[in-house]
């Protein structure tokens, strides 16, 4: 999907802002900023899109967006109806790639986080072991003031690049090809998928909204995702299913076939041991022996 700019206001030129979200839903377009963004989540699950690589994402988890690198956090359908108790709440740092202007990170002392921003580009999460560490640097860095800001940021971005675990999330391969005419028509391609894939989705129908035949649909769908639109919609709906098989252990693998949108249980099993590289019920089952990360 083509992303939009998120505008992020900088005009304090600090050497990173803090915004806490609270909310009912995450930013709900396709978007990247040139900021890089630091994100630890409080409260809240969905998937997560970036780049061309899909995930989802949990309560604690912490996550790095490097500059321009598109992305979503898509809130499962439980978050949109009408009567809907949950709830969003993250901290989200944003910065710029050279925050101590050019030449900082040519320094040998300071290669390892230039290294680390490069990675970033094409988005990171933080291992279970080591994003605790991360979360208690980022509170410490906040409530600094003036020279001991700066020294708190320059200090957690250290530790990132140098003591913490992570894994990338989008493709090395990938590269932001944005053209500013399509993203209204993509954002409506992009909502629709997001919000109707627990039902069958016929190809006609997403042309449609793109105003384009079939064939044209799928070639262009395939040239800005690196994915067709059957493989786009298994990955949302594995990872949907995975959030059920955790949350939801009275439902079985018949039944979360069905609510993931899905028409054939043995295509789910097929789909979901290609994607996940286990069966639906081993994934339920490792989860528990293995909390709170199996993927």
């Amino acid at each position: 999907m083509q992303p939009s700019l998120k505008k992020i206001d900088n005009s304090g030129r600090e050497i990173f802002q803090v915004n806490k979200v609270d909310e009912n839903i995450f930013y709900p377009l396709w978007h990247f900023h040139p900021q890089c963004e630091i994100m630890v989540i409080e409260e809240s699950s969905g998937t997560l899109y970036i780049g061309d690589g899909i995930d989802h994402f949990n309560p604690g988890d912490v996550i790095m967006f490097g500059a321009n690198i598109p992305h979503i956090l898509r809130n499962y359908p439980e978050y949109f109806k009408p009567d809907s108790k949950l709830h969003v709440k993250a901290t989200v740092i944003y910065f710029n790639e050279n925050f101590l202007g050019d030449d900082f990170l040519n320094f040998e002392e300071t290669l390892p986080i230039k290294k680390l921003l490069i990675t970033a580009r094409n988005g990171i999460i933080f291992s279970s072991k080591t994003r605790d560490e991360i979360k208690e640097q980022i509170n410490l860095a906040i409530t600094k003031k003036g020279f001991d800001r700066m020294m708190s940021f320059v200090s957690l971005m250290n530790h990132i690049a140098t003591k913490t675990e992570y894994k990338g999330l989008s493709s090395a391969g990938f590269r932001l090809t944005f053209d500013e005419k399509q993203v209204n028509r993509l954002n409506e391609i992009s909502d629709f998928l997001l919000k109707n894939f627990t039902r069958t989705i016929r190809l006609s129908e997403v042309s449609a909204i793109a105003h384009m035949s079939e064939t044209a649909f799928c070639r262009y769908f395939k040239e800005k995702t690196n994915k067709t639109l059957i493989t786009f919609l298994n990955e949302i709906r594995i990872g949907y299913a995975c959030k059920l098989l955790i949350e939801k252990q009275y439902l079985n693998v018949s039944q979360i076939c069905d609510r993931t949108g899905f028409n054939n249980l043995t295509n789910f099993n097929i789909q979901f041991k290609k994607i996940k590289n286990c069966s639906p019920l081993e994934y339920r089952s490792q989860y528990y022996m293995n909390k709170p990360n199996l993927s």
